[in-house]
């Protein structure tokens, strides 16, 4: 086998395991109390902060194995969710569309607030927002990872 094609399946493997973990969160987030007292916020705050967490992992992967790295710049978290909705000819194509891409920064966002307040300060009406458009944000992401993992291991799109 080829180095190329060792480092393809290696990094599909990584992909499809962070996947697996993404939906453990989703099963999680529905099943959480909804309860606004601050210990209630506080554990589905951390499963929205793990949420995209995970999303940014499989970039990551992405961005040091196919980018050439990750991005420098002082907003390199919001640059990163923009290059993997992006194509790079000859490289690979977009990881994501546009559409999920705006999905994806409205958690990046929270994540930010999430670490950077303290959990008596999380709104639960915005994060509920979040919440209920989680299941159909992993849907999409996972839908368009999969097709970017096909495309890595140069297999047929469904």
């Amino acid at each position: 086998m080829k180095p190329e094609e060792v480092l393809a399946r290696r990094l599909a493997a990584e992909i499809e395991a962070e996947l697996d973990s993404l939906g453990v969160l989703a099963r999680e987030i529905v099943q959480a109390p909804q309860a606004d007292d601050s210990y209630s916020r506080r554990a589905r705050g951390s499963i929205l902060h793990d949420f995209y967490t995970g999303v940014e992992r499989v970039f990551l992967r992405v961005a040091r194995e196919l980018n050439g790295g990750v991005p420098q710049a002082e907003q390199w978290h919001r640059e990163l969710v923009n290059n993997m909705a992006m194509a790079i000819p000859k490289v690979r194509p977009a990881l994501i569309d546009p559409l999920l891409a705006d999905a994806l920064h409205e958690y990046l966002r929270f994540r930010h607030v999430f670490r950077n307040v303290y959990g008596t300060a999380l709104e639960a009406r915005r994060m509920r927002v979040l919440e209920e458009k989680l299941p159909a944000t992993l849907d999409a992401f996972r839908g368009q990872v999969v097709a970017f993992v096909r495309w890595l291991l140069d297999e047929p799109v469904a």
